[in-house]
């Protein structure tokens, strides 16, 4: 995908992947790219690393309204999302024996969440004819 004048959108943008994502859309010449993470601080310091494109925004993914809201407002500020990543995911490290709390937080971030970004970011990207979702998954949510 060429990325040049495009908006990309990174959940989890704040470490490990995400942090490394947003890096590389900048250096391809985005327009745009929002550090959307739990962690305001860290998504702060991963946008000042990147540089004037990107944004930083707190946004908890596990909660869909907050999940929408990201999706206004990056839409009203820059007019569109050409790229969203959805990257947010937690572990909950404590197996079976894990308190429920633990497993309801891993259930809403790792698969509700996505459930949720596609509710809010596909209506305008299929009016629009054109953008991409990008879910990553990997085997610490299983």
């Amino acid at each position: 995908m060429n990325l040049t004048d495009r908006v990309a959108v990174i959940t989890g943008g704040a470490g490990g992947i995400g942090s490394a994502l947003a890096r590389r859309f900048a250096a391809e010449g985005a327009a745009a790219v929002v550090v959307a993470d739990l962690d305001p601080t860290a998504a702060c310091a991963v946008a000042d690393a990147v540089g004037p494109v990107a944004r930083p925004v707190e946004v908890d993914v596990a909660d869909e309204e907050q999940v929408h809201a990201l999706v206004a407002e990056t839409e009203r500020r820059y007019g569109r999302i050409d790229l969203f990543c959805a990257n947010a995911g937690v572990a909950t490290g404590g197996g079976v024996a894990a308190p429920d709390a633990d497993w309801d937080r891993a259930w809403r971030v790792n698969v509700l969440s996505h459930v949720y970004t596609a509710r809010a970011v596909l209506p305008a990207m299929l009016a629009r004819g054109g953008g991409h979702l990008l879910m990553t998954c990997s085997a610490a949510g299983v």
